[in-house]
């Protein structure tokens, strides 16, 4: 099935080649500020283009085979504090295959919530900046969503589609933060699933916890399943670059 054909909400929905104002040519991609390949053994995740290593937490590990599985429990990716600093526009693409778990779990989550940097797991903790891509919601329609906001729940856009990530399948996922449209994009395997008018600017989100897995929000379960791939660029991607990396796959130039 087009992914596209499940979305549901959102500012609208098209084919992959559908693009923002992103400059990007399409038969090249440009490097990533940051990309993650999940290669080798251990707690250390490398940054294999520039210096924001991360490290999992929780009792996860590499896997030696260029993946890490996280059990939904307590396992999660933390990231350096400021990936986003001084960025106009961004796109964060993963290639994950989500297990079992609940709804609002996050595939990433760039923020901070009311408990401040380095929350402990359990003190109520709430979002008050993000931006972040869950596999399923409580909403209307339930599929995976991008969420982002500068000033709480109250404060949040979202992108709703009623596409489920649920059937074991490893899928590219992609939010494009446009800050001269002003917008947020969000894509499944190549596929446009809805656009959406954003109010802020994206350095109005402090992104002192950069959290694969884990959400700012302390009540919303944690991610279970595998991460093949994370890259973010300091750039809004055009929907046709988006599609082109989905079509050469994850641990690829």
């Amino acid at each position: 099935m087009n992914p596209a054909a499940a979305a549901g909400g959102g500012g609208g929905s098209g084919g992959g080649g559908d693009g923002g104002t992103g400059v990007v040519p399409c038969d090249g991609l440009p490097s990533a500020a940051h990309r993650y390949t999940f290669d080798g053994e251990g707690a250390v995740v490398a940054d294999t283009v520039g210096d924001a290593d991360g490290e999992i937490l929780g009792g996860a590990s590499l896997d030696g085979g260029g993946g890490l599985a996280l059990d939904g429990e307590d396992d999660y990716v933390d990231l350096p504090s400021g990936l986003l600093a001084g960025w106009r526009d961004v796109t964060v693409m993963a290639w994950v295959a989500r297990d079992s778990g609940g709804a609002y779990m996050r595939i990433v989550d760039l923020g901070v919530g009311s408990s401040g940097e380095d929350p402990v797991e359990g003190d109520g903790s709430v979002g008050r900046s993000y931006l972040a891509i869950t596999p399923s919601t409580g909403f209307d329609v339930r599929g995976v969503a991008a969420l982002a906001s500068d000033s709480g729940a109250a404060g949040q856009v979202e992108i709703p589609t009623a596409l489920g990530l649920d059937d074991g399948e490893t899928h590219q996922v992609a939010v494009v933060v446009d800050g001269e449209a002003a917008d947020m994009a969000l894509y499944v395997d190549g596929a446009l699933l809805g656009r959406v008018a954003v109010g802020f600017s994206l350095s109005a989100i402090q992104d002192a916890n950069n959290w694969l897995g884990r959400s700012q929000f302390d009540q919303d379960p944690y991610f279970h399943g595998r991460y093949d791939e994370l890259r973010i660029y300091d750039e809004a991607l055009a929907g046709c670059a988006v599609e082109a990396a989905w079509s050469a796959g994850p641990d690829r130039p």
